[in-house]
């Protein structure tokens, strides 16, 4: 309840799935909602891909019912099959949020991502051979889909969450596709416990995380200043003096092409890395 952020918060959205992690944050933000006198409003993301999402989606409405809080249940039907499932229904979620945010007039949408979260994701990143903005820590504050989102729990862990709500008798829903080991981040979660052995465990890889997001930051900084120094705009296109670009170094060349490209293009994500090693051969 001490984060600074709540002294910009009037009214603060919650995703709550029903599982332990999203339920636990449900209780302890509406502690913290009456505390610093802000409005809750919560809303539960139904994909439709699994029976279960419906009654997951009616138990969380309960207990908004019973703790006072307004609850709605937003509905994906855009699956058509194709393409990768689990990317999809993420880009999906956020979309719906973003959404019901702007129409709620919602300050901000809090998640409910741990630090359990956060190390099975830099696992799942560095298996795709991410650089440094890719394993950088997941941001604590971001927008996207036009709505603004904040994980307040990414300095806790899953169990200490479950123990939280064994200890005030309040129940969750877990999700089975948590132990369906053919998503990553089964797979990950797995790996991870076989890692703490060597001392890899969640707080370690959280901490990594941490110090590649400040590097991330710092390359960010130059790249922007070496954009100012060495580039231009012409008549739509986006020119770099070639001495300039040759004394920018390899990683904050790469980085101002793709950025180039991406202004260009118009396109939402940055070309792979393998393209930009064509594109600077």
């Amino acid at each position: 309840c001490t984060d600074t952020l709540w002294n910009r918060i009037d009214r603060l959205g919650v995703a709550v799935s029903g599982g332990g992690d999203s339920m636990a944050l449900l209780y302890i933000l509406t502690a913290c909602a009456a505390e610093h006198g802000a409005v809750l409003e919560v809303a539960t993301v139904d994909h439709g891909l699994r029976p279960e999402g419906g009654e997951e989606a009616a138990f969380v409405a309960q207990v908004c019912q019973e703790i006072g809080l307004p609850h709605e249940t937003l509905k994906w039907t855009g699956w058509d099959g194709k393409g990768n499932l689990q990317a999809q229904a993420r880009e999906a979620r956020y979309r719906l949020l973003g959404r019901w945010a702007k129409r709620r007039g919602l300050d901000a949408v809090a998640l409910g991502h741990t630090m359990d979260d956060q190390a099975e994701t830099f696992l799942m990143r560095l298996a795709r051979r991410a650089g440094v903005d890719g394993l950088a820590a997941m941001a604590a504050v971001f927008s996207r889909d036009g709505g603004r989102f904040w994980r307040p729990a990414l300095g806790l862990e899953r169990g200490d969450l479950r123990v939280f709500l064994t200890r005030h008798g309040f129940d969750w829903r877990d999700d089975p596709s948590n132990d369906d080991e053919r998503f990553d981040r089964v797979k990950a979660r797995k790996a991870l416990a076989a890692l703490g052995g060597l001392g890899i465990d969640k707080d370690t890889l959280s901490v990594v995380a941490g110090n590649l997001a400040q590097a991330s930051r710092a390359l960010k900084l130059a790249t922007r200043d070496a954009a100012r120094r060495i580039g231009r705009v012409e008549a739509g296109d986006v020119v770099f003096t070639r001495e300039g670009l040759i004394l920018a170094g390899s990683e904050i060349r790469r980085r101002l092409i793709s950025a180039a490209l991406v202004w260009v293009s118009g396109a939402d994500y940055p070309p792979r890395r393998e393209a930009l090693d064509l594109a600077e051969a």
